[in-house]
């Protein structure tokens, strides 16, 4: 109802006939002032025209507020904290939520101002079997770059032998190769490696850009089991995918002729990358010795050829590596070795392979600073040395560069010390400057990392911002640096002989100083000019053809032979153990850290770091070997076909197998909930407190004060109502903490 409908008055006038406003205009506005006090507030007309605004909440009198209360909000107290309007407004609100969590909160809120909590006991009742396990299912599939499109549709494979919906599309990156990843649910049927998938209603995949299953790992073919496993471990496969597990199933406990290796002195000098062989060895018993037989020697049986290096000898045995395997010793036979020869009485061994191990840790450690460049053999060698020993790239030529002329070249340059802000190294000819400082025009001729030597005008060179600290940015890579002090400007002189020349090079010898990119040659006989380019030196180091180094004599030594610092130490434990089989005699065992063993730095017993530790081995059974695994996780990016190893970490002793990549792949597996895990927060039904039907108000008021209101207005029927006390005691000190405890009240 719009203002001029609200009022009576101002058309009273018009009601009368026109001789009244002539003979009676008294009369009339008489009855137009009536009508005025009838419109003024609480009188007649004033509430015959607002009846329906008062059936309104947010324009009705606050004396019919009670009436609008005594109608809606019968349970609700007079003092709240909501205005009343408000809550009249949004009670549906409240009436419709009833018997949820929100509708408790919502009452709290606008009787009382205040946040509660909320606990249902049946939540946390322990319930046998009421776990929901979850065991994710994929494919992995060539490339498609319509694959993120078809999350959420449903694909199938030709035929309709196969069908499921992608839940979502994703990728990893697997030893340099991109596997797509389609997380599925709702399987039917089997997808196969080879299969193509497609949308069963969609436009994205079709059978004719159909991206082809690649599969998942499906089983694990074991070839060597290892020993001391149980059924149940849970194995990492390591090969040409990630993140595979397996469970082991099976196991044997046959002789095997496996080994056990044992550290007898862990030496000193080793990382964690130190070479270790494991040998096959005979051992051959021998007799009538004449003269010697010593480690290191090659022996052979002289009637069969047979042959070995020796690793151990003594006056009765001797143990050979190296054997040819389809020549045979023979007892009764003769062995010779470059200083003695003896009768062979009996021979052992000769069979066992796949015995294997790595440094697992090391301890006593301690840091070595070496070089890997072996430059010994180089020693005498004479470097190439040529007289034409620059060549000049020039431009602007102007006059005649004659043979044999001295040649000059000066330049105003700086040397800027300085730290590398940005990991880009600095190179020869990138120009640095600093726009807000007014900084420009520097030039890099000459770079050795954080020393750089800078030419341009006499300006740029002397610029006054030029100080500790300034940022200098590079026009060419983006390199940061920051000065470390202020420059100097200095000369830089360059003279030398003309060789050869001609419009764009010149041919230099006899060079003293050195000529700076960009500045002026001049001719000191004939006054030719010309400005240079490229600066390039052509004596360089020539190494015998073995050694491929690019090195010359403008390089940085330090960069040329670099250093590298290693942490070495003790052979603490062995890793990735995998006993192999068939051994008969213990093989010859060895662990050199080459690098270090070069340097022959002998340690406080004496003996060469880095080729000083002692192995021993053991030939045992194989109890606990693995027969057989079931895959648990299938990773991502296995081969088919491909050899795999299978680790544990408390178990050194490696599995080695086939993968078979054959089927959709599963993940784990995880719990959705934990009803049926016993912990602090699960309890145990007592069919009072903790049931299905009741539920705890945890507020900052006792449950007297509002149990009637909930039960009136939210509470649900049949359902247990508890209350629990929130004591906040603030406690002011240097933390200002807010320690909280709770009573229970039922």
């Amino acid at each position: 109802m719009n203002d001029i409908e609200k009022y009576i008055s101002p058309f009273i006038a018009q009601q009368f006939p026109s001789f009244y406003k002539e003979q009676g205009p008294n009369f009339i506005a008489f009855v137009k002032a009536y009508y005025e006090w009838l419109e003024q507030t609480n009188n007649a007309i004033n509430h015959s025209r607002s009846l329906l605004n008062y059936s309104d909440i947010d324009k009705t009198k606050d004396q019919f507020l009670t009436d609008f209360k005594n109608q809606y909000l019968l349970s609700i107290p007079e003092e709240t904290v909501v205005d009343k309007r408000l809550m009249l407004k949004h009670i549906q609100d409240l009436y419709r939520a009833k018997g949820s969590k929100r509708a408790v909160e919502l009452l709290f809120r606008l009787i009382y101002g205040e946040d509660i909590d909320l606990y249902i006991p049946s939540e946390y009742i322990f319930k046998p079997s009421d776990n929901i396990w979850k065991v994710p299912r994929y494919i992995e599939v060539t490339s498609n770059d319509n694959l993120p499109k078809i999350a959420g549709s449903k694909i199938q494979t030709p035929g309709n032998t196969a069908t499921a919906i992608v839940e979502s599309v994703s990728s990893k990156i697997v030893n340099g190769k991109t596997v797509n990843i389609l997380e599925l649910s709702a399987i039917r049927g089997v997808f196969r490696r080879g299969d193509r998938i497609f949308q069963s209603n969609g436009t994205y995949i079709t059978s004719t850009n159909a991206p082809i299953v690649t599969g998942s790992l499906t089983a694990i073919a074991i070839s060597t089991g290892g020993q001391n496993y149980s059924v149940g471990d849970i194995l990492d496969v390591v090969g040409s995918g990630i993140e595979g597990k397996a469970r082991v199933t099976s196991i044997t406990n046959n002789f095997n002729g496996g080994l056990s290796f044992s550290i007898l002195n862990g030496g000193s000098g080793y990382t964690l990358n130190a070479i270790v062989t494991v040998k096959t060895s005979i051992n051959i018993g021998i007799d009538n010795l004449n003269g010697n037989i010593l480690i290191g020697q090659s022996i052979s049986d002289t009637t069969t050829n047979a042959n070995g290096t020796v690793v151990f000898a003594n006056n009765s045995l001797v143990k050979l590596i190296n054997f040819s395997n389809n020549l045979i010793f023979t007892t009764g036979n003769m062995i010779s070795g470059p200083s003695g020869n003896a009768v062979i009485t009996r021979i052992t061994g000769g069979t066992g392979s796949g015995g294997s191990f790595r440094v697992g840790s090391i301890t006593n450690k301690e840091l070595i600073t070496y070089n890997t460049n072996i430059i010994e053999p180089y020693l005498n060698l004479q470097l190439d040395y040529t007289d034409n020993s620059f060549r000049l790239g020039v431009s602007s030529v102007s006059g005649t560069f004659t043979a044999n002329d001295t040649v000059t070249s000066t330049a105003n340059a700086i040397f800027l010390e300085c730290i590398l802000v940005s990991s880009n190294q600095v190179s020869n000819g990138e120009s640095f400057s600093n726009s807000s400082l007014g900084i420009s025009g520097l030039y890099v001729y000459r770079s050795d990392k954080t020393l750089i030597y800078c030419t341009g005008s006499d300006t740029d060179i002397t610029n006054a911002n030029l100080v500790s600290g300034t940022i200098l940015i590079s026009n060419t890579s983006s390199s940061v640096i920051s000065l470390i002090h202020r420059p100097e400007k200095q000369t830089v002189n360059a003279t030398a002989l003309v060789v050869s020349s001609n419009s764009t090079s010149i041919l230099l010898s006899s060079v003293n100083g050195y000529f700076v990119s960009t500045k002026t040659l001049t001719d000191s006989n004939t006054a030719a000019t010309a400005t240079i380019g490229t600066v390039q030196r052509l004596t360089d180091w020539q190494f015998a053809s073995s050694i491929s180094l690019l090195d010359n004599l403008d390089s940085i030594i330090d960069e040329s032979l670099p250093l590298t610092t290693a942490e070495v130490g003790t052979i603490q434990s062995l890793s990735q153990v995998n006993p192999g089989s068939g051994y008969l005699t213990s093989p010859h065992i060895t662990v050199i850290e080459p690098d270090i063993a070069a340097l022959s730095i002998l340690d406080s017993n004496l003996t060469q770091k880095g080729n000083n530790a002692i192995i021993g081995s053991t030939i045992v059974g194989g109890n606990g070997a693995v027969a057989a695994v079931e895959v648990i996780n299938s990773g991502y990016g296995y081969l088919d076909s491909d050899s795999v190893t299978l680790t544990n970490l408390i178990n050194d002793n490696l599995i080695s197998g086939t993968s078979i990549v054959y089927r959709s792949g599963r993940g784990q597996g995880r719990w959705l909930n934990r009803k049926s895990f016993s912990s602090d927060v699960i309890k145990l039904q007592d069919g009072f407190f903790y049931q299905d039907y009741s539920y705890q108000i945890i507020a900052q008021r006792m449950l007297e004060s509002y149990e009637s209101l909930v039960r009136d207005l939210v509470h649900p029927s049949g359902i247990a109502l508890f209350g629990a006390f929130r004591l906040n005691d603030y406690i002011v000190d240097e933390q200002d903490t807010i320690s909280e405890s709770s009573i229970t009240q039922q």
